[in-house]
């Protein structure tokens, strides 16, 4: 075994740390991105590195920016963004809402195989994204709970994501370092039979079991229709109950009204029967979206304007607005909404829309601190909003929330049999290897903006600042790793260790360690560092690394265990009211069944048993 020399050791130091960082998760990922990129240039100058004679050049850590990978990943969200600007997936995706009312215990069959299939060309953001709204409404219909589907539906779409070279960035970041190390490219479907062979299992589990674990989860989201909101009638100047009891409003609107609060220049009053009411009063109430606009005409009052502090010189937003449909909005984690105020969100002067109501994920004890204006918004509310049909749309396709009314349809309807057939060339082009993923994906994207299918915003909002600088400092720390002997280092004592078993059980030990620190740490990341130990330990045991490095890509997408583990986690968590207990009772039966398969399938298609 050789000795590991002061830079090798220095990176394995390094690493433990980024690696704390990552599961503490008090930087953003961003931040500890951009650390890793400055701090190996900055190790690599101060303290210079000779390799074969030549002195390792710092710069050589910001070549993830042009790496082949990350142009690929980046093509690929904007071809994505395409099928979900344009609505390319939503008749399927509604069709499979109505099979739900009709027939859950099938339809959820439907979605678990549909979803899986489709996420392994698309990213599997987007698909999420698309079923959440639909499946709670689907739900809302056949009076069940959407607990036992949302969860389950997450799980068959990050199945079917590692089943193709294109499904997830970290497949993208497995097959370009195997590739950079000597390992012959992998083609699109090269390892789909192998996902396919242990997904029968998983997706039986996620059948007939899953439901009946997640049985008695409370979606917070299952009313769509019929929701109750919490929203402020403005008593304004001239109002028929100005200097009328408080009473005789309730009264006026048949006794059924029921008010949370009264607020009086911003401070709460008590809700005395026989306050007397003022211009200016903004009572706190909770009703349905279609009750709350005859409230406002019964007490010939109005919806307060929450944003119209924010405006200019004191003028309300367009006239328009006053006049607007009313509309319901999911907050994702990505809205630029979370952990901001209304009023700081300045919605009516960017889309002519404004907030009246709002249905809170976490309680509305918030009342008593500050009106809807000055409240935080958080991931899982539900905005009630008011604002024509196309600022709505707008505020959408920005990224605001998802808009979980069905006559808002998704905007250039008419282009998606454009994005499809783009989508379907990418896809062949890669597949037949008549041009790399990479160049295929970027062509793909050059269309879509061409033929106006997407603007330049939303190939902006499709791009991941996260995602492009994770991938960069995860290649770069990958690259540190290898060229200073760490991770040979790292192979040849593992497989001291490990000397005298079987190559099958070596295999299986290396993809769950790397599901295990997947579950807590970036998957990108990980696999970044895991592919070299994958290719060293394959080398120093004797045996081809092909079944090494695909058993650290098969890992790393085994994120099921935590919330955090993925991004599509947490947005099923808020939507489906599930706690961090439900990805542990869930997640554990399903890793276990997906590592033995693949550990299976790998043994027997490389003859390791």
């Amino acid at each position: 075994m050789t000795s590991l020399q002061p830079h090798g050791m220095a990176m394995l130091v390094f690493t433990v740390i980024v690696f704390a960082i990552y599961i503490r998760d008090k930087f953003p990922i961003e931040t500890v991105s951009i650390g890793i990129l400055a701090v190996l240039p900055l190790a690599f100058t101060f303290f210079p590195m000779q390799v074969g004679g030549h002195t390792v050049d710092a710069l050589r850590f910001f070549e993830g920016f042009a790496n082949p990978a990350l142009v690929a990943i980046c093509a690929l969200m904007i071809v994505g963004q395409g099928l979900v600007v344009t609505g390319a997936l939503e008749p399927a995706a509604r069709r499979l809402a109505v099979w739900v009312a009709r027939s859950p215990k099938l339809a959820l069959l439907a979605v678990l195989v549909g979803s899986g299939s489709v996420s392994g060309v698309v990213n599997d953001t987007p698909v999420v994204v698309l079923l959440i709204p639909l499946l709670l409404a689907a739900a809302h219909q056949a009076k069940i709970s959407a607990g036992g589907m949302l969860l389950p539906m997450n799980y068959s779409v990050l199945i079917g994501g590692m089943a193709t070279t294109i499904g997830t960035s970290t497949n993208l970041i497995v097959v370009g370092l195997a590739a950079s190390l000597g390992l012959a490219p992998m083609g699109l479907f090269d390892f789909f039979p192998l996902v396919a062979m242990a997904a029968v299992p998983a997706l039986a589990y996620l059948w007939l079991v899953t439901p009946m674990l997640l049985s008695k989860v409370e979606t917070p989201n299952e009313h769509l229709i019929d929701d109750v909101f919490d929203a402020e009638i403005h008593i304004a100047e001239g109002s028929q109950f100005v200097g009328k009891e408080l009473r005789e409003a309730i009264a006026s609107e048949g006794h059924n009204l029921h008010v949370i609060d009264l607020l009086r220049d911003g401070r709460p009053m008590a809700k005395l029967s026989t306050r007397i009411l003022k211009a200016g009063d903004r009572l706190i109430v909770r009703e349905t979206a279609k009750r709350l606009k005859q409230v406002e005409s019964i007490l010939d009052a109005q919806l307060h304007q929450v944003e119209l502090d924010t405006a200019q010189d004191g003028e309300a937003p367009t006239e328009n607005v006053a006049s607007a449909l009313v509309a319901q909005i999911l907050v994702t984690q990505e809205s630029p909404l979370v952990d901001r105020s209304v009023k700081q969100a300045r919605l009516a002067e960017h889309y002519d829309v404004i907030v009246v109501g709002v249905r809170p994920s976490k309680g509305t004890t918030f009342w008593k601190r500050a009106g809807l204006a000055d409240r935080p918004v958080m991931t899982g509310d539900i905005l009630l909003v008011e604002g024509t049909e196309e600022a709505i749309r707008e505020a959408q396709r920005d990224g605001v929330g998802i808009l979980l009314d069905e006559r808002f349809a998704l905007p250039r309807q008419d282009k998606a049999p454009v994005a499809l057939v783009t989508m379907a060339c990418v896809v062949i082009l890669a597949a037949t290897k008549l041009l790399p993923i990479a160049m295929a994906a970027m062509c793909g994207a050059a269309v879509l903006v061409l033929s106006r299918c997407l603007s330049w915003k939303d190939v902006a909002q499709s791009m991941s600042t996260k995602v492009v600088l994770l991938v960069a400092a995860s290649l770069a720390l990958g690259d540190a790793l290898q060229i200073t002997g760490a991770t040979v280092w790292l192979a040849q004592g593992l497989a001291q260790l490990t000397q005298g078993m079987a190559a099958i059980w070596v295999l299986a030990l290396l993809m769950g360690l790397m599901g295990l620190v997947t579950n807590f740490v970036s998957n990108n990341a990980a696999a970044a560092i895991g592919t070299p130990l994958g290719f060293s330990l394959a080398h120093a045991m004797g045996v081809p690394p092909e079944p090494f490095v695909m058993a650290v890509m098969f890992g790393c997408n085994l994120c099921y265990l935590t919330p955090m583990a993925y991004q599509t986690n947490l947005l099923v968590m808020n939507a489906g009211g599930y706690r961090f207990s439900d990805f542990v009772k869930v997640g554990t039966p399903l890793f276990v069944i997906m590592w033995v398969g693949l550990t299976l399938a790998l043994g027997a298609r490389y003859s390791l048993m």
